[in-house]
């Protein structure tokens, strides 16, 4: 199968000699500050603002030096809104993560298409609702695709080539190599797949290896109406039978090119006036709401929150936070009747949110 870099188009012009950009002191510090962004009361990151500036300059000389390892991940489960373990790096690691995105990142995003929203500058979870609410005023035809258990899935050695399209540097991907290693050491994965769950690298090296199904499914199977997020994608068409069709060429362009799998539950080939279900939300033409699932979760996590405030198991701060979230999630469709009635519940109950 042809790939889409060889469908006409011109390739990739490949970046080198990063290395010494990634290492300066103003990268290094820039990179602090973002790991240290909502996390300054946490006894680690405190430890590392006291002394930023001496590790600081021993991460400098590690990583200089080619002599960096990162240390194990912690973990910790999640259930909702499905069961996942959550992977916590150190903060010296997760400096240099940071350090690694803030020079590829510009690269890659020239390569990204405008449609893909997920973990982007100026792009996020509203702006793809409401890109998939553009298109479905525009199309009859819906087509909802996710993949299985995406994260675990990655190829390492695949992720490795599809970044090596781009950049050329090899101290650059002897690091990116080393990142992912870590993620097999520590979990005892399958050797060369799999990504940790909340990790920013991992985040971004996703966008980079579904970049390759993004334009596989523009340039060669010619879809102007698609989008991603993240492992969540859509087509639109006016033709169903086009829809089934080339269902059928992206699940063989996932397995011979990425090793990846459809879910089966997620295929849905639908018009656009039942609703497409996406992010949350149950998209419509002319209107959006809530799914139900995930306005009982909301609902539930609005109360679990005040219970702890009142308890005292929560600052003021972090109960503010968690509820304005979830509040600007009810509050963004079109459920102003019960976001009121929300407010309303909890003005009478003394809170403040």
């Amino acid at each position: 199968m042809a790939r889409w870099w060889e469908a006409g188009l011109k390739v990739p012009k490949r970046i080198g000699y990063l290395y010494d950009s990634l290492t300066s002191w103003q990268n290094l510090y820039l990179a602090f500050k973002k790991a240290c962004k909502h996390k300054k009361r946490k006894a680690e990151t405190a430890e590392w603002i006291f002394n930023c500036e001496k590790h600081l300059l021993d991460l400098q000389t590690e990583l200089a030096e080619e002599r960096y390892q990162p240390q194990p991940y912690k973990y910790f489960m999640i259930k909702e809104p499905k069961e996942r373990i959550i992977s916590v790096a150190a903060f010296r690691d997760r400096v240099v993560h940071h350090a690694l995105v803030n020079v590829l990142e510009p690269y890659f995003e020239k390569l990204f298409i405008y449609d893909s929203y997920a973990t982007r500058k100026d792009k996020g979870l509203h702006k793809a609702v409401s890109a998939a609410q553009g298109y479905s005023r525009k199309y009859t035809w819906f087509l909802k695709l996710d993949i299985q258990k995406y994260f675990a899935s990655i190829d390492h050695d695949v992720l490795l080539s599809l970044i090596s399209l781009k950049i050329k540097d090899p101290q650059i991907l002897d690091l990116c190599r080393i990142i992912l290693k870590n993620q097999t050491l520590s979990m005892g994965l399958q050797e060369n797949k799999g990504l940790p769950v909340g990790n920013l690298t991992s985040q971004f090296f996703a966008n980079i290896y579904l970049n390759h199904l993004d334009h596989f499914v523009k340039q060669e199977l010619g879809y102007g109406a698609y989008l991603r997020y993240m492992d969540d994608f859509v087509l639109w068409s006016e033709d169903q039978n086009a829809l089934k069709r080339d269902l059928k060429h992206i699940e063989l362009f996932l397995d011979s090119e990425l090793s990846l799998r459809i879910k089966a539950k997620s295929i849905q080939i639908n018009r656009v006036t039942q609703g497409l279900p996406f992010l949350g939300y149950r998209v419509f033409p002319r209107l959006l709401r809530i799914r139900n699932e995930n306005l009982k979760r909301c609902l539930k996590g609005i109360i679990k929150t005040e219970k702890d405030y009142i308890k005292g198991k929560l600052s003021a701060e972090k109960m503010y936070q968690s509820t304005r979230s979830r509040m600007g999630f009810i509050g963004y469709a079109d459920s102003k009747t019960l976001a009121l009635s929300i407010w309303g519940r909890n003005q009478q109950a003394g809170l403040t949110v």
